[in-house]
């Protein structure tokens, strides 16, 4: 099987999988107001954690354009990895409801969103 080049310098990184990978994870969204996550670890082209949590819109017009809110509430899910991805490649790290811990951000900045806790 021919190897794609897009792919011809990526090297998987090998992680525990025993090993508590969501700890530090929880503890970064707590400190940052957000309690309510689920976290979900894929250890499968490296080390990627996918947290999903719903956060109150404080402000619709500074969300994403793409971003689907109802009744001031939306559910992000925000990708956090050793390595790039379509996201961030191809979507400059916003599609819809999934973005990069970077959009994350941006949106608190702004006070787009607030914490739920």
């Amino acid at each position: 099987m021919k190897k794609l080049k897009i792919f011809e310098n990526f090297e998987k990184q090998e992680y525990n999988p025993d090993f508590d990978h969501e700890n530090e994870i929880t503890k970064i969204f707590n400190d940052m107001g957000f309690s309510n996550i689920k976290i979900q670890t894929s250890l499968t082209n490296g080390l990627s954690q996918y947290i999903t949590l719903t956060v109150n819109v404080l402000n619709e017009g500074k969300t994403y354009a793409d971003m689907f809110v109802n009744n001031g509430k939306t559910t992000i899910k925000i990708r956090i990895s050793d390595h790039d991805s379509g996201l961030e490649k191809n979507c400059n790290g916003v599609s819809g409801n999934t973005m990069t811990m970077y959009a994350f951000k941006r949106l608190i900045e702004t006070g787009a969103i607030e914490g739920n806790n």
